[in-house]
């Protein structure tokens, strides 16, 4: 039996049409049609699945059907929206993105999550942040068990846990796949984002490793070392941290040929975070294309 995928793409992120919570929406919608989606996992139906499809004026059925007949990538998927939402312009992606970052998760789940993970009442809230802790709980228990395949940390690196710093969900994987030996060919693991975030934060990147490598940690764990053990840990070094890291380019050259390799047109897709999250979801894609269901 295949190994699930967890949908570890947050609500939060968003594609270059800009609404949230499509790209997480077209994963799982893949995973399920591969039978490799977790159990427990929405997939079209309630949250915010299908707030989306409402907002987009898209038909659930249609929909699904051109994910399981075509197993497209992410801006395929993207492409397909554009031609049947009623309108993808850039007011209601900014207004639809805004719901996600604003809505708060109900209780009794938000009292029950915030218990489970051990989080002081109302310091954690939104719907999508709550999620992340779920898939990045589930993550971290299915690397405690065997297996060989590659994975993707596709953990973005505009995302944030609770301690509020951008990429260190993601550096934390990356240091858990590899400890694994499951870190997907090609992705740097000390270097890049993983740097910037060590010296902002006044972090020894080779003691973060050895604890990440060693403990296996989950990833409130991580972050609870890393409160302990930052020397830069201020809000002031975390704002000015994440405002670089969502605003660095790529280099031109290196710009030009991540956007050839991706099929995207689009000159203003520059940022590096947009064009990391589109490789993920691309070799997303491709390892999904491999997927036998049985």
């Amino acid at each position: 039996m295949a190994e699930t995928f967890v949908p570890l793409i947050s609500s939060s992120q968003a594609g270059p049409l800009g609404f949230a919570h499509l790209p997480r929406l077209w994963l799982k919608l893949r995973a399920h049609a591969a039978g490799v989606l977790p159990e427990g996992y929405r997939h079209g139906t309630g949250g915010f699945d299908e707030a989306l499809l409402t907002k987009l004026g898209v038909d659930l059925g249609g929909f699904t059907g051109f994910i399981e007949a075509e197993a497209p990538d992410y801006l395929t998927c993207e492409a397909w929206i554009r031609a049947h939402a009623s309108d993808t312009s850039p007011a209601p992606a900014r207004a639809f993105t805004e719901h996600i970052a604003g809505f708060d998760m109900p209780d009794p789940r938000l009292s029950e999550w915030t218990a489970r993970f051990g989080l002081p009442a109302g310091t954690f809230t939104k719907g999508y942040g709550m999620n992340q802790l779920d898939d990045w709980d589930g993550i971290h228990v299915q690397l405690r068990s065997p297996a060989a395949s590659p994975l993707v940390p596709a953990i973005g690196s505009a995302v944030a846990g609770p301690l509020g710093v951008r990429h260190l969900p993601r550096m934390w994987l990356k240091y858990r796949l590899r400890s694994a030996g499951r870190l997907a060919e090609g992705y740097k693991h000390g270097r890049g984002f993983d740097k910037m975030v060590s010296d902002a934060l006044g972090l020894d990147p080779d003691a973060f490793a050895t604890f990440v490598e060693g403990e296996q940690p989950d990833y409130l764990a991580t972050e609870a070392w890393v409160r302990q053990h930052a020397k830069a840990l201020n809000p002031a070094a975390i704002a000015e941290l994440n405002e670089r890291i969502l605003g660095t380019k790529l280099t031109e050259k290196f710009a030009v040929e991540t956007r050839a390799r991706l099929g995207i047109t689009d000159l203003a897709v520059d940022r590096s975070i947009a064009l990391n999250d589109l490789d993920d979801w691309l070799t997303l894609h491709q390892q999904l294309k491999a997927v036998v269901r049985v």
